[in-house]
C-alpha cells in the first residue's frame, strides 16, 4: 500500500474518521464535567542549616529536603491538619516536591475550596516543619515556613481543554483504525485494482455512476452526460484493440450476480459502436430475466428463444434500434429450459451466421446462479466480465472466473460500473485519472459547446 492507498482510504472514511473525532472530544468534555471541581494552592518552606547559605542551601541541606517530603503525607502531619483545618484527615489530598538544585520545600494542597485549598497547604508546611525539627531537637537543620499558600482563582481541575484534546487525540486514532480495517475486511470490489486481480484479466473500462446512462420511460435512451458518453467511447475504443490481429467478431458481457449493470453498460456501448459505422447486433440472450427490452422500449414476444426453437424467422424477429442502425434481437419469451437453447447448436450456428457481417454483442445471463453464461462463452470469441463498484464480492468475481476458466473461456477484460466520478475515491473512471470530478470538464464539454455555435459564431469567435 503506496501513499495514494493511504489518501484514498482516509478519503473514503473521512466522515467515519470525523464521527470518532467529534464523539471523542464530546467524550473528553464529558468526562471534565462529570469530574468534582479542585483547587490547589502551594505553600513553600525552607530547610537551612544554620550559619550557610540560607537560599541556595548546602548538600546538607538539599539532602534533608529530599528527605522530608514524605513527612508530608504522614499519619502524623495529617493529624495536625485535620485538627487545624477541620478537615478528614484521609480526605485531605496533600503532595510534597523539592524544588531541583535547592532546599526548597513546596507543599501543595488540594480541595473543593480555594480559601480551604491554601488553609490545607499552609498547615500541611506548618504540621511538617514541626515533625520535622521534632526528630531531631539537638540537630543545627531546621525547616522554617517561606512563603504562605494563597487562595487560586482559578480551578486545577478538571481541565477541559487536555480532556477535550485527549479525547480528540483518541477519536484521530479509533477512527483511522475503523478506517483500515474496514479496508482490509472489505470484501467488496472498491478500485480497478481489486476488480483486475479477483477476475484475473486487464480493465477495459470504467463506467461512472450517471444517472444519464438509464433510459426513460418511454425506453428512449437519455443523453448522456459528457463523463459517461466518453467512458462508453473509452471502453468502445479498447474493446477495438483488444485483439489487433484476430479481433473478436461475438462478445459476450456478463457478470458474477445480477444487479450489476451489465445490460445497461451493454446497451449503450452497442449504441455507440453503431454511431461510429459499424454494423452491429446486439442479443439479448439472459433468456430467464431479460432486460434489453425494456430498455430499448420495444415488444419481447419474438425473439430468441422462438428464433431457436423455428417458431420465428431471424429477419421477423430481429428489429432496428436507435438513431444509427443498430440491429437488435430480443430474448422472446422465457422457455422451460433456457440453458439447453443457449447451449444448443443452432445458438451457435446464429452467432456464427451474424458475426460474418457484424459484431455480434451478447448479453448474457449472470455465470454463479446459472450455466447459461458458461455455455454462451464456449460460442463466443470472448467475454466481458461486468463487476459494480462497491456492490460485486471479490470472492464471487474470483468464483466467476475460475468458473469460465473450467470452460476455456476466452476473457477479454473487466469493465467496473458505477465508480464515484470525482475524488480518490476512484482511481480510475470515466476515461481518466483525475484527482478531481471537474479536472476533464473543459474538454468533455468542447464538443458539445461546438455543436451549439452556429457558423456564424464560430467565424466572429
Amino acid at each position: 500500500m503506496n501513499i495514494v492507498d493511504v489518501l484514498r482510504v482516509l478519503r473514503n472514511n473521512r466522515w467515519v474518521i470525523l464521527a470518532c473525532v467529534a464523539l471523542g472530544t464530546l467524550l473528553g468534555v464529558a468526562y471534565s464535567l462529570l469530574q468534582p471541581v479542585l483547587y490547589t494552592a502551594t505553600s513553600t518552606g525552607l530547610v537551612v542549616v544554620q550559619g550557610e547559605a540560607t537560599l541556595s542551601g548546602t548538600e546538607t541541606a538539599q539532602t534533608r529536603a529530599k528527605s522530608y517530603v514524605p513527612l508530608i503525607n504522614s499519619r502524623t502531619v495529617r493529624e495536625k491538619v485535620a485538627d487545624t483545618t477541620g478537615t478528614d484527615p484521609a480526605a485531605a489530598q496533600l503532595k510534597g516536591a523539592v524544588v531541583p538544585d535547592s532546599n526548597l520545600i513546596q507543599v501543595t494542597g488540594t480541595s473543593s475550596s480555594p480559601e480551604e485549598a491554601a488553609r490545607i497547604a499552609n498547615s500541611a508546611l506548618v504540621a511538617t516543619a514541626e515533625v520535622a525539627n521534632d526528630l531531631d531537637p539537638e540537630s543545627n537543620v531546621r525547616v522554617t515556613a517561606m512563603e504562605d499558600a494563597l487562595p487560586p482563582g482559578s480551578p486545577s481541575s478538571p481541565d477541559y481543554l487536555r480532556n477535550a484534546l485527549y479525547g480528540l487525540g483518541a477519536g484521530v486514532v479509533v477512527g483511522v483504525a475503523i478506517a483500515f480495517l474496514r479496508r482490509v475486511l472489505d470484501v467488496n470490489v472498491r478500485t480497478t485494482k481489486d476488480a483486475q486481480e479477483a477476475a484475473g484479466t486487464g480493465l477495459l473500462g470504467a463506467v461512472p455512476r450517471e444517472k444519464s446512462l438509464d433510459t426513460g420511460k418511454d425506453g428512449a435512451h437519455n443523453e448522456l452526460a459528457p463523463r459517461a458518453a466518453e467512458a462508453i467511447r473509452q471502453l468502445r475504443t479498447n474493446l477495438r484493440f483488444v485483439g489487433v490481429d484476430n479481433p473478436p467478431r461475438s462478445i459476450a458481457f456478463t457478470s458474477s450476480n445480477p444487479g450489476e449493470g451489465k445490460s445497461t453498460v451493454l446497451s449503450n456501448l452497442a449504441l455507440a459502436i453503431a454511431a461510429s459505422g459499424r454494423n452491429v447486433v446486439l442479443i439479448d440472450a439472459d433468456l430467464r430475466r431479460p432486460r434489453q427490452a425494456t430498455l430499448f422500449g420495444v415488444s419481447n414476444r419474438v425473439g430468441l428463444s422462438e428464433v431457436l426453437v423455428g417458431e420465428a424467422e431471424l429477419d421477423d424477429a430481429i428489429r432496428e434500434v436507435g438513431e444509427h442502425g443498430l440491429l437488435f434481437l430480443p430474448s422472446g419469451r422465457t422457455p422451460p429450459n433456457p440453458s439447453e437453447q443457449l447451449g444448443s447448436d443452432r445458438m451457435r450456428e446464429l452467432i456464427a451466421e451474424l458475426s460474418k457481417t457484424h459484431l455480434v454483442l451478447i448479453d448474457a445471463p449472470p455465470v454463479l446462479p446459472v450455466t447459461d453464461s458458461t455455455l454462451l462463452a464456449t460460442a463466443v470469441d470472448g467475454t466481458v466480465l461486468v463487476v459494480h463498484h462497491g456492490k460485486t464480492r471479490k470472492d464471487h468475481l474470483e468464483v466467476a472466473r475460475d468458473m469460465l476458466g473450467t470452460v476455456n473461456a476466452t476473457v477479454l477484460g473487466v469493465v467496473v460500473n458505477g465508480v464515484p466520478s470525482s475524488g480518490l475515491g476512484s482511481d480510475y473512471y470515466g476515461g481518466g485519472y483525475a484527482a478531481t470530478g471537474d479536472a476533464y470538464d473543459k474538454y468533455y464539454d468542447a464538443p458539445n459547446k461546438a455543436a451549439k455555435n452556429t457558423p456564424e459564431e464560430t467565424i466572429s469567435a
